[in-house]
């Protein structure tokens, strides 16, 4: 619903926020909030105390990938997967575990950038890995490469790369389910046989 101008003369919040709606429907978008600037804006951060986060210490930028790599993981597998919040916490782990990130790093060399690669690098080389007890310390690492990518590439604003790699990544996990699930059928197959 919108209001009239007058109505909303005494509350700045409330123009803002009709500004964000009248902007996204004269560009013929649909945006949810805004840009993240305009957030901080609201929050009571000045322009002055924003940093830029594309040269941020690489665990930063592994803190902001893990939350996007997440929610686009949620997104597809609400989209994707029938069922109750259980089976879409299961779908969603699949995704977001360190192995499963690991096994895409490992997996995803030849469809990276050579600027990408060196991020994952430099988010694997950080001090301060302390791997959760069920994950190698190694697996742990290469995570953290890789949300240290996904971190960069959403404050670099190409969504439409970071999409590529979400999407690629997500499908490289999908196959290893796939050829992990074959095998396993296999191997019992072989078993009954005996």
């Amino acid at each position: 619903m919108m209001r009239n101008k007058s109505e909303s003369a005494g509350n700045p919040a409330r123009q803002t926020v009709e500004n964000l709606y009248e902007v996204g429907n004269e560009a013929g978008v649909m945006e949810t909030i805004g840009s993240m600037k305009r957030f901080l804006g609201l929050m009571g951060i000045t322009e002055k105390e924003m940093r830029d986060l594309k040269m941020a210490n690489p665990l930063v930028l592994a803190f902001i990938g893990d939350a996007v790599y997440e929610h686009y993981v949620r997104m597809a597998v609400i989209h994707k997967t029938k069922g109750g919040l259980h089976l879409l916490h299961r779908q969603s782990t699949r995704y977001v575990r360190a192995t499963a990130q690991a096994y895409v790093v490992k997996n995803l060399e030849n469809f990276l950038t050579e600027e990408e690669r060196d991020m994952i690098r430099k988010g694997r080389n950080q001090k301060g890995h302390s791997a959760p007890k069920n994950t190698q310390t190694s697996d742990y690492r290469l995570a953290t490469g890789f949300e240290t990518l996904i971190g960069y590439l959403s404050l670099r604003k190409d969504s439409k790369r970071l999409e590529e790699v979400v999407a690629k990544s997500m499908e490289i996990i999908d196959q290893c389910s796939v050829q992990s699930a074959k095998a396993t059928h296999g191997a019992e197959a072989a078993d009954e046989e005996r």
